[in-house]
């Protein structure tokens, strides 16, 4: 009998066209609407940078190590234990490796200048900074960095104040590389048995990589996921529309004048919520596929994610289904349809990415089910697989469950629903 009921239910969704349309195709119109209009925010990426800089160095580096070194070897230190000659060599480093290094060459250009230069490039705006390195720094600087002197030499620069973010980007490089200066100077003071090549190495800009950085996504990817749950919560509302009519129309108490216990009305509920939401998952994304070239590379991975939330949307539908039963009015599936999923969907970010722009509103989102059914999709379309996913699936699942008991107890006793 249950299985009557559940066919009788995707039945009467089946021969009303313009629930199916609701259900199945307008969210392919928001799919396109919205990836269209909103494509150039989501994919335009980081902004590209040309910056033009001056480098003006008062004084030879080689000559000032190899000064360095002798002294060194005076005192009694051998030069095997200053490290190689291009390790100690910090303003070559500062210039070849980083300014010019693989992540920063095609952002920078840096022209060398001289002296008599210096007048010029600061009066041309096409110029974000100049760099100029003072007579001794590289002496200075390892006299510090080997405790024979405690004043840090610092770099000047030159930036054009008009050039706004180019001069900011310059002055936060240069920052970071202070900063393992200071950072060397500090160990050596403290007797700290840290090698001077080791530590100078890791300011080498083209050697530093990114660990499980996730693939990006488009807008399509994104709001095929977030109109796919969005319009997900909308099968809970027609199938409890359905059922708050069946109570009208009396059927339901035919159904239980016919000996059949209310609990078996109860699940066909929940199953044909749980079915159709499924269903139309497995559509859309589907299409998608077709059309957008949107696809899972985990497909296990995916189908536990569309259970876990068509989980969420049967316990929705049996929720609603009894409370409507409860008060004998289908007003509860009126308020859910026309106000409580916009506040979901705006939440949960399917019409904008919301939590992109603050942690607190990401986690308030992933509280609702299908701000945590759009986190798990958008991991899968990254490049995450099972395990990136687990809290989400659990939540989504633990929330339907949690549905079904309140449903389970506010579902009226026989006669009580008439």
């Amino acid at each position: 009998m249950l299985y009557q009921l559940v066919k009788k239910q995707l039945l009467l969704l089946w021969r009303n066209p313009v629930q199916i349309f609701y259900l199945f195709g307008l969210p392919i119109i928001l799919i396109f609407i919205l990836s269209m209009a909103l494509a150039g925010f989501m994919e335009e990426g980081s902004p590209e940078l040309e910056l033009k800089v001056a480098w003006l160095e008062h004084e030879d580096e080689v000559e000032q190590v190899n000064q360095f070194i002798d002294e060194m070897e005076d005192l009694g230190v051998p030069a095997e234990a200053l490290g190689e000659n291009e390790y100690l060599q910090m303003v070559a480093m500062l210039r070849e490796d980083v300014l010019q290094g693989e992540d920063l060459q095609e952002m920078i250009e840096l022209k060398i200048i001289d002296e008599d230069q210096k007048a010029d490039v600061l009066a041309d705006d096409s110029y974000s900074g100049l760099i100029e390195v003072p007579e001794n720094f590289t002496y200075d600087m390892l006299q510090v960095l080997s405790g024979q002197s405690g004043e840090k030499p610092e770099l000047m620069l030159h930036v054009n104040q008009e050039d706004g973010i180019y001069s900011s980007v310059l002055s936060q490089i240069l920052e970071q590389f202070d900063k393992v200066l200071t950072t060397q100077a500090f160990l050596q003071q403290h007797s700290l048995d840290i090698d001077i090549g080791d530590m100078q190495a890791v300011t080498n800009a083209g050697e530093q990589i990114q660990i499980d950085q996730m693939d990006p996504i488009s807008s399509r990817d994104y709001y095929t996921v977030a109109m796919a749950v969005y319009t997900g919560l909308y099968v809970a509302s027609t199938i409890g529309f359905f059922a708050t009519r069946e109570r009208q129309d009396q059927i339901f108490d035919r159904i239980i004048v016919g000996d059949l216990s209310r609990w078996v009305y109860f699940f066909s509920v929940l199953i044909s919520g749980f079915i159709m939401a499924f269903i139309q998952l497995l559509f859309l994304y589907c299409f998608s596929y077709l059309v957008f070239q949107v696809a899972f590379n985990d497909i296990l991975a995916f189908l536990i994610t569309t259970f876990s939330y068509s989980v969420s949307v049967g316990g929705i539908t049996v929720l609603l289904t009894a409370i409507s039963y409860r008060f004998k009015s289908d007003a509860i599936i009126g308020l859910f349809t026309g106000i409580v999923t916009s506040i979901l969907a705006f939440i949960g970010g399917s019409f904008f990415p919301i939590g992109e722009f603050s942690e607190t509103m990401q986690q308030i989102g992933d509280m609702t089910p299908n701000g945590s059914g759009l986190s798990a999709y958008i991991q899968l379309l990254r490049g995450g697989n099972m395990k990136d996913v687990t809290s989400h699936l659990i939540y989504m699942a633990s929330f339907g469950i949690a549905m079904i008991v309140i449903a389970a107890m506010s579902f009226p006793k026989r006669g009580a629903a008439r």
